[in-house]
């Protein structure tokens, strides 16, 4: 099916071709013209064509005096329209002569003092996509595209399978494709040898667009590889046949950076689902991890009888009773190709716009993609380029509370797309954008959506509706990034002043809604970067009511700036400026901010501060005191039924030769989870590497002494014999309790968490402590939500 439409060239590029899959720059060391492989998918679907196109390499470059003394009739050279910094477009018929001169003008340069002399695109392929005007994936909906997903199982004579070690053998290669294809190939009587050249064969006989799977970059992809190695198999999956490319890259997902080897196979893509995962907690920040069992059993993905095999029992059941794990092995496939189609389709319609492949538009940031389109009109009409600005933001969100403890009823009012809506209203413009395409960009953009949306809530259901909702999404991605963009250093077109620009005005802006609601005698509990939270006046009752009042607002808003109705809720619990909870009138409760419920608190302890939420709305004190003893008892009885509920799991954000480094030089004290890390290197286990979760749990009798000297990995956690500390984890529980004190006087704090009951309970003359802040007269900047973090 296709969702054909007119192109605009500055969204789409100016090359209106459709149906493009893929496009692959050739490196052909014979000839001395570059060029590169188009493939274009048949309009039934059943077929891949290949074109070859010219391709010119290039680079921006700020002096052509760089490049004097390299041979001039090595490449061509174009002054460009403007006074930017990177005057000169410098243009090669080959990547041999490309690279020469790139190494030539950077030596140059940095002889010269002139650092960030050159502006360079590092893909080859989107570097001809910004030159072509092509994408990928024009004229096509999401289920055009042949989508094949992949899964491995090995058998191990360790803890984990290790691809050097020779018995460590891949058992298993579930496959599946978006076409209703399913196979598993591998069995007690094959070879490790035969099971990777069919793996091979099969890939090429589907011949995919696109290859997926779960951690296929850190595991899948890397294991397969070292095995065909090992066997003399040529994994040659690329649709010429030829093996991939690998090199070395990172991604970050809000604080957390992966260091992994990329794959570049000629005519395809490669999406990981596990970085869409991670792509989507960022934002969301409620998943119960990042494995792909958990993650389809959160969005419900898991079939009806799916198959579960614990990974350390696979060597086991694949000796024992074989037809079971390749029964595991095809569910995998299956909830693979299920979370792809649900992550993965708002990157498939970014893709139709943006010059990149779609396996780099699923790996890369928000300024990049944006980045990206500038760069590529800028290519089109030949003008100068500028570089980064120096300098920094200095406004931010306004954010502040004006009430703790618990209160209702609830309205919180959004300015809808705030930071969008005052760039566009406000004539928002980076100072060194010459072809004034942020604003253009952005109102294009907004259009689109709006026209979506609408096109969206027309359709019943179905594919459709389906396809629409992506595509209204993948727009909504990049609109809310522009601001990000104009704040983040690293960007081309940034410009703090502009940024700053936006913060003060959505700060004036939140303030007038503030005075407006408490002109009419609400009363404003607090304030959260686009909207406000606030008790209606008396009088305003129920939903009808509550809508009308935002309306009257309205009449008084600037024109753009629209003030929208997010929510009603019964109770909430304010704690600290953006953290809160809010209990709806069906009695689901939602939380907001991390000093609460942080994810570094250990799984027992999220579950209590949760259920202690609940009784705080609800304000039932005995319940409260009731679930504090419950939890005591359990941590001292050792009621756990499973390792997962008091474990800690951390992220190695850094590798573990710098952290080794870093406590060495003193400027990091040690920890449990790379303590333990470093353990498991003189072990046969699979090491832990940067970006890894080490889970593990404190053991031991005596809670005194540094945590990672108790520290143990929650595999080691015996049930039959439990050996974590109870005194540690009832000093967690204490720390955990105090975060509650706030809501109480001390004398009543003291009497609800504590375990000296001797005379009973007695909840009389407890209340809830509810304060009332004045607000200030100049608005705190919250700057916490670091514009570059997300970039």
């Amino acid at each position: 099916m296709s969702t054909s439409q007119p192109y605009d060239p500055l969204l789409y590029g100016h090359d209106a071709s459709e149906r493009i899959v893929a496009v692959h720059p050739v490196a052909d060391k014979n000839s001395k013209k570059g060029h590169v492989h188009v493939f274009t998918r048949s309009e039934d679907g059943l077929s891949v064509k290949l074109t070859e196109a010219p391709f010119y390499p290039f680079f921006f470059i700020s002096n052509i005096r760089l490049l004097t003394g390299f041979d001039r009739r090595r490449y061509r050279y174009q002054e460009l329209k403007g006074k930017l910094f990177h005057r000169f477009l410098v243009v090669f018929t080959n990547w041999h002569d490309y690279w020469d001169a790139q190494r030539y003008a950077e030596k140059a340069s940095s002889g010269a003092g002139s650092g960030g002399a050159l502006y360079t695109v590092p893909s080859p392929a989107q570097q001809y996509l910004m030159q072509s005007g092509k994408t990928c994936f024009k004229g096509m909906a999401f289920d055009d595209v042949h989508r094949l997903q992949l899964d491995i199982e090995c058998i191990s004579s360790g803890d984990f399978p290790n691809a050097d070690r020779k018995e460590d053998k891949i058992v298993l290669v579930a496959m599946s494709d978006s076409r209703g294809w399913r196979e598993v190939l591998g069995g007690p009587d094959w070879s490790e040898a035969e099971l990777l050249q069919r793996t091979v064969e099969t890939i090429q006989r589907i011949d995919p667009d696109v290859i997926e799977g779960h951690n296929i970059f850190k595991f899948d992809f890397p294991y397969i590889m070292r095995r065909c190695a090992m066997h003399g198999v040529i994994f040659g999956i690329g649709r010429d046949r030829s093996e991939p490319r690998t090199f070395s890259t990172s991604s970050r997902f809000a604080e957390r950076s992966i260091d992994y080897t990329a794959l570049d196979i000629p005519g395809r893509h490669v999406i990981d689902t596990y970085f869409q995962v991670l792509a989507y907690d960022a934002i969301k920040r409620d998943l119960p991890g990042y494995g792909l069992k958990e993650v389809s059993r959160y969005f419900g993905f898991a079939p009806a009888d799916r198959t579960y095999v614990e990974g350390s029992e696979i060597t086991r059941i694949w000796k024992e009773d074989p037809d079971l794990l390749i029964r595991y092995a095809g569910d995998d496939a299956i909830e693979t190709e299920r979370l792809a189609r649900h992550l993965s389709e708002s990157t498939f319609y970014l893709t139709q716009m943006l010059p990149m492949p779609y396996g780099q538009a699923a790996r890369v940031g928000p300024a990049s993609k944006i980045e990206s389109l500038f760069v590529r009109e800028y290519l089109r009409k030949r003008h100068s380029l500028p570089r980064s600005e120096w300098g920094t933001q200095t406004q931010g969100g306004y954010t502040d509370i004006f009430f703790t403890g618990v209160t209702g009823p609830i309205v919180y009012a959004d300015v809808e797309s705030l930071y969008p809506s005052i760039m566009l209203n406000y004539n928002i413009k980076p100072d060194r954008d010459a072809l004034a395409l942020f604003p253009a960009l952005l109102k294009r953009l907004t259009d689109l959506r709006l026209a979506a949306k609408a096109q969206m809530n027309a359709e019943e259901t179905g594919e459709l509706k389906s396809a629409l909702d992506a595509r209204q999404n993948s727009y909504k991605i990049v609109i809310n990034s522009f601001y990000g963009f104009l704040g983040f250093s690293q960007a081309l077109f940034n410009d703090y002043s502009e940024a700053d620009r936006v913060a003060v005005t959505g700060q004036d802006l939140l303030n007038s809604i503030i005075d407006l609601v408490e002109l009419r005698h609400g009363k404003v509990l607090e304030v959260d970067t686009d909207g406000v939270l606030f008790v209606p006046p008396d009088g305003i009752e129920g939903e009808q009511q509550e809508r009308a009042f935002l309306e009257d607002l309205n009449e008084h808003m600037p024109e753009g700036i629209r003030i929208g109705y997010d929510g009603r809720y019964r109770r909430m619990m304010s704690y600290k400026k953006k953290n809160y909870a809010l209990e709806e009138y069906d009695g689901h409760v939602k939380m907001k901010g991390s000093s609460l419920v942080s994810r570094a608190i250990e799984p027992f302890g999220r579950k209590f501060v949760r259920k202690t939420i609940r009784l705080l709305l609800d304000e039932d004190i005995p319940a409260l005191h009731n679930a504090y003893l419950s939890m005591r008892e359990h941590i001292m009885e050792h009621k756990w039924e499973h390792v997962s509920e008091f474990a800690r799991t951390e992220t190695l954000k850094d590798s573990l030769n710098k952290y080794k480094k870093d406590v060495s030089d003193g400027k990091r004290t040690r920890s449990a989870s790379y303590e333990l890390a470093l353990k498991r290197l003189s072990t046969s286990q699979k090491p832990f590497r940067k970006g890894d979760r080490v889970s593990y749990y404190i053991a031991g009798a005596s809670d005194s002494g540094p945590a990672f000297l108790s520290a143990r990995l929650a595999e080691e956690w015996d049930p039959k014999s439990p050996d974590d500390n109870a005194a540690f984890y009832l000093r967690r529980l204490d720390e955990l309790c105090s975060k509650f004190e706030p809501f109480f006087e001390p004398p009543h704090f003291r009497t609800i968490f504590s375990s000296e009951d001797l005379f009973g309970f007695n909840p009389t003359g407890i209340q809830i402590r509810n304060l009332d802040f004045p607000r200030s007269l100049i608005p705190p900047a919250s700057l916490d939500d670091d514009p570059s973090e997300e970039f």
